[in-house]
């Protein structure tokens, strides 16, 4: 009996219907991957409105309205066509994709799982043509009245697969998936309007604007104030948008945005690196919103990574993670970042970035009223704790020459509330400054130089050497940061067991606070693992943490005058190491609407 070349051959050519499905399972996931394959179609068409209607959070119907350029019935029918795209001609073209969709797959990979109606209209053309599909087949074709533009529906989502159509998720869950895909195209193009409607409900309806006016659209009135402005450039490389300040920070993911030349994208690398910015200023748990754009050359970066087009891979990956990192953390230098105590949010927010020349420069206006009292830059006070007045006394007979001051500088003065914080006026208002956390800034940041640049701080030498006895917990940690210890100014050095001798301590600790703050900072290290990216981090946060100056304390004149130099000179002033925010404002404005002097 012969037998047939069917059997013979192991290896065949799979039918279409089932390579596109089998492709379909790498592009089609879910509605939200039908959405956003559409309007990335719709938007490569130079539609300036987009409508997408859903039904049963699109398991039923995914609609895409675009008024973009429009197809012609030839065009209409190849585009369901595999590999048919207008995108690109040549292999060199892969090497510069300005465009969203390319390959050539989205159409008949949906159209494959699920029934389509496609009507298109081009500029021109006195009717519309359309096609209806069923399991990617063409099954009628004919000329209707339309619009100049494209309106696709796709229904009953994974119909002829049903194992795929059981996986799909609750109809709450599939909707989140899709708006949550919508709100990366509401960012990236803000001149496009865009209208959702759900089950006959509209959901969204953004008109076209500025980037400004679409952030306040997307994320509401209420987080816009919290959010900073991104800019820098680096070789023909820019990065700009937004992120939130460290104090404004939530507690689950979802409002982290990457924009590459108007393609949303998703990249690890990126994310870590906005997050190591952040570094020790949020909490383990905590994420920023952000929303950065990444504009550079289209062949430095390929986008055929996968199918859903979503990851990249950029030839210089190494120097945009450093590029990041660097933008991210000028950014927290900048004063904009201050908290205010203003009631408004959106023309807050608004005013922000419309003159930001026009800010008053607040430390710059402090340091300089304070550095005349001669007791700034070129004298840095030590502030470890005064035992009397005495030392503010002597800093009265060191006033500089009247002519280096201005005439008004002997009136200017810092108050201490409820010796918790140190207020001061400006010309715009008052700034308030907590004095527990600005110490802590100070103390970190000197601490963190010591350590990093491999100098050893000399402590002061006790006359009464102290033993403490650890528990064997403490003392493995102890262990491990001993030789950190010894270089911030402590003398430690282990006695027997777990007993270890205290010989000298750093000049910012109190004589007698020696055992408890080196205890603090075993706790500190054991119990915060997660947020800090490395140990010298953790020590100098712990060490700050621990020593600074407390609410509660009373702080002289001089004092509260070395504090403000001491803090001008720090890198990043406006937030202690866990992310507290050291300086608020308050403007005369907010002083007269309180007082209904202004509405």
């Amino acid at each position: 009996m012969e037998v047939s070349s069917i059997t013979q051959n192991k290896i065949h050519i799979l039918p279409v219907s089932l390579s596109n499905k089998i492709a379909a399972g790498e592009v089609v996931e879910r509605p939200a991957s039908v959405v956003k394959e559409l309007i990335e179609n719709s938007i490569d068409s130079d539609a300036t409105k987009i409508s997408v209607v859903l039904k049963n959070s699109g398991k039923e119907l995914v609609q895409v309205v675009d008024n973009g350029l429009g197809m012609t019935g030839e065009d209409l029918k190849l585009a369901f066509k595999r590999h048919a795209t207008s995108k690109i001609w040549k292999v060199e073209d892969l090497e510069q994709i300005e465009t969203l969709g390319f390959r050539g797959e989205a159409l008949p990979s949906i159209a494959s799982v699920a029934k389509v109606e496609a009507i298109s209209r081009e500029k021109g053309q006195s009717v519309a043509d359309r096609i209806l599909l069923d399991a990617g087949r063409i099954t009628k074709s004919d000329k209707i009245a339309a619009p100049v533009g494209t309106n696709i529906q796709v229904k009953q989502l994974f119909y002829n697969t049903p194992a795929r159509r059981n996986f799909l998720r609750a109809d709450s869950t599939e909707l989140h998936q899709i708006i949550s895909i919508i709100k990366r195209f509401f960012l990236a193009y803000p001149d496009v309007e865009f209208v959702v409607i759900h089950d006959d409900s509209e959901l969204f309806h953004l008109k076209s604007g500025t980037i400004k006016e679409r952030i306040i659209d997307v994320f509401g009135e209420d987080q816009v104030s919290a959010l900073v402005k991104v800019n820098d450039q680096l070789g023909g490389i820019e990065l700009s948008g937004f992120i939130s300040k460290p104090d404004k920070v939530r507690r689950a993911r979802g409002n982290q945005f990457l924009f590459l030349n108007g393609r949303p994208i998703q990249h690890k690398s990126f994310n870590h690196a906005i997050m190591q910015a952040y570094g020790n200023l949020i909490q383990s748990g905590e994420y920023p919103l952000y929303c950065i754009f990444i504009e550079l050359d289209p062949r430095l970066v390929d986008v055929n990574v996968h199918p859903s087009k979503m990851e990249v891979r950029f030839s210089n990956e190494k120097s945009l993670y450093h590029f990041f990192l660097s933008t991210i953390r000028k950014t927290f230098h900048d004063e904009k970042i201050i908290p205010s105590m203003e009631s408004g949010t959106s023309n807050v927010f608004l005013s922000k970035f419309a003159e930001e020349d026009k800010k008053e420069s607040i430390l710059s206006e402090l340091k300089n009223r304070s550095k005349y009292m001669g007791r700034g830059g070129e004298q840095q006070l030590s502030l470890v704790y005064f035992e009397s007045g005495e030392e503010e006394d002597r800093q009265k007979d060191k006033q500089p020459e009247p002519s280096n001051a201005p005439t008004d500088v002997t009136e200017v003065h810092f108050w201490q509330i409820h010796n918790r914080y140190i207020l001061s006026q400006i010309k715009s208002g008052i700034v308030i400054i907590d004095q527990h956390v600005a110490h802590e800034r100070i103390l970190f940041e000197r601490i963190l130089r010591i350590l990093r640049e491999g100098e050893q701080s000399v402590g002061q030498q006790l006359l009464f050497p102290q033993t403490i006895t650890l528990s064997m917990d403490d003392f493995l940690k102890f262990k491990e940061i001993v030789h950190l210890l010894n270089k911030i100014g402590f003398v430690l050095r282990i006695f027997s067991g777990t007993s270890i001798v205290i010989d000298a301590i750093p000049v910012d600790v109190k004589v007698g606070r020696e055992a408890p703050i080196l205890l603090d900072i075993i706790d500190y290290y054991k119990g915060n693992p997660d947020r800090e990216f490395d140990p010298l981090q953790k020590i100098a946060a712990a060490f700050s943490c621990k020593n600074a100056i407390k609410a509660g304390e009373q702080l002289s004149q001089a004092q509260m005058h070395a504090m403000i130099d001491q803090l001008f000179a720090c890198e990043s002033p406006y937030f202690c190491p866990h992310g507290r925010p050291v300086i608020i404002t308050m403007d005369l404005e907010e002083f007269d609407r309180k007082f209904k002097r202004i509405t």
